[in-house]
């Protein structure tokens, strides 16, 4: 009897190993020996696996428990290796045959005695199942594809959810708010490019040297650069010999979403002081001095981030390209913006030409990237405790504003209620009324694009007036993940 092939085994280790340990997958195969040895063909099927499972595992749940006897519970482990197979199954064209095969000798190897339930209710998933959820996706591009049918000839909103649940393997609340929030096209766009794999890409460090030195440093490294519609963003064709160039160590080039690169460049001003609040580990500060250099300005930032080693690490990453003395880093939470400036370090005190709120929010726009996301977010957390939380901040950093200065609100999110309706609630209240609207693109850095890449920009914006990046991604093809973008302005 054949093996379960290295690719598989090596997916069925890591499984386990984020299981156990409550890890994110990508954190553990950037150290993983294991992967690294594997042949590129093999290391590639394995990461998509790992990737694949995670993003769909609640989904795979519930196909695989549908073929077990009520009640019955699975080992662990069994469990990963039968999630494996079925996501291979219904997810990646693989020949059944093949598939259930490869399957059941993964389950053996998980659990000697489970052979042959393994060979059951795999041949069940790729006879039952399988053409199901096909059918369902084929809905979907229907409902997606540009030109094509109107939606309601496709299906009605509450069947699309439907869809998106089962062909997708999204939670039903989340499908649900995707219809609500984007539409019926695009939020089957959305859901569809949620199952492709990411997007590898860099932004070359404007402040360490220009976008054609950047350009020949990752080529010497093997990592395949190919330019992006965006100043100094690249493609990596090989992204798997990025973290042994040392580009990264160095700040050389910033791993980096081509969406959080664009909102990047259009939140920077045109000098003056700028309040930067979510500051995660410094890649938006890095990615806003790059755009500073570009726009030949001296950018002077103050940085919020409340967890004080996410903090530090900043600190450190600014200072390890000579930013130490242009941008200051601050552990606190950022509500506390909103009291007496006494009560405020002496760097946050004052007034702001530009604030920028990087929110947290649900990352319902990086389920490719954060594959974690989409069975971990919880329906209460999502559309009640988060908003309300981005809301408070928002109200906070705004008070920082001053008079003529601008106001940036941003999130990873594709739902309404951490996006459209938190700016609509902070326009209605008492420091809310102070604000306007100003479109996104009314941004200095609007002044340095190319042709090609102010139609990016521009092919992102929605009709109200926001900036939604996903709205650039191709059916089968995502460019970016999903970022949200309000631009709004302090009245004299």
């Amino acid at each position: 009897m054949a093996r379960a092939t290295a690719a598989r085994r090596a997916a069925l280790r890591l499984l386990g190993e984020c299981r156990r340990r409550s890890a994110r997958a990508r954190d553990l195969m950037r150290a993983s020996e294991g992967l690294d040895a594997l042949e590129p063909r093999d290391r590639s099927l394995a990461t998509r696996l790992v990737l694949g499972v995670t993003r769909c595992s609640g989904g795979l749940d519930g196909v695989i428990d549908g073929h077990l006897r009520r009640g019955m519970r699975l080992e662990p482990r069994l469990r990963d290796a039968l999630r494996v197979a079925a996501f291979e199954l219904l997810f990646l064209s693989a020949p059944a045959q093949a598939a259930v095969s490869q399957g059941v000798e993964l389950a053996r190897e998980a659990s000697p005695r489970a052979a042959g339930l393994a060979n059951a209710v795999l041949r069940r998933i790729a006879e039952e199942d399988r053409p199901r959820l096909a059918e369902a996706r084929d809905r979907l591009h229907a409902a997606a594809a540009p030109g094509g049918r109107p939606v309601d000839e496709v299906s009605t909103p509450d069947s699309l959810a439907g869809d998106i649940s089962l062909g997708c393997c999204l939670p039903g609340w989340l499908s649900r708010e995707l219809v609500s929030s984007l539409g019926a096209s695009r939020a089957a766009a959305v859901a569809l490019g949620s199952l492709e794999p990411s997007t590898p890409c860099v932004a070359g460090n404007l402040v360490v040297q220009g976008e054609g030195p950047s350009r020949l440093a990752l080529e010497a490294a093997g990592l395949a650069p190919e330019p992006l519609p965006w100043p100094a963003a690249f493609r990596l064709g090989r992204p798997s010999a990025l973290a042994g160039s040392g580009l990264v160590r160095t700040s050389d080039v910033l791993p980096a979403d081509l969406a959080a690169q664009v909102v990047a460049w259009l939140v920077c001003p045109r000098g003056g002081r700028l309040l930067e609040v979510g500051q995660g580990r410094g890649t938006k500060s890095l990615l806003l001095q790059s755009a500073a250099r570009a726009l030949d300005v001296d950018l002077r930032m103050a940085c919020v981030e409340s967890d004080p080693h996410k903090s530090a690490s900043s600190a450190r990453r600014l200072g390890s390209v000579g930013l130490a003395g242009r941008a200051s880093c601050h552990a606190l939470d950022g509500r506390t913006l909103s009291g007496a400036d006494e009560s405020l370090p002496e760097g946050l005190r004052g007034e702001f030409r530009l604030a920028f709120l990087d929110a947290p929010c649900s990352g319902s726009g990086t389920l490719r990237r954060h594959p974690e996301v989409a069975w971990s977010l919880g329906e209460e957390a999502a559309l009640r405790e988060l908003p309300k939380l981005q809301l408070e901040l928002l109200g906070a950093v705004a008070r920082r504003v001053e008079v003529g200065g601008c106001l940036v609100y941003s999130t990873c999110s594709e739902l309404r209620q951490e996006d459209e309706d938190v700016v609509a609630a902070f326009l209605a209240s008492d420091v809310g009324r102070e604000f306007s609207f100003a479109g996104p693109l009314d941004a200095p850095a609007t002044g340095v694009l190319a042709p090609e890449q102010l139609a990016l920009a521009r092919s992102m914006l929605t009709p109200e007036g926001f900036l939604r990046t996903s709205r650039a991604n191709r059916l089968g093809s995502p460019l970016c993940d999903g970022h949200f973008m309000a631009r709004l302005c302090r009245l004299g």
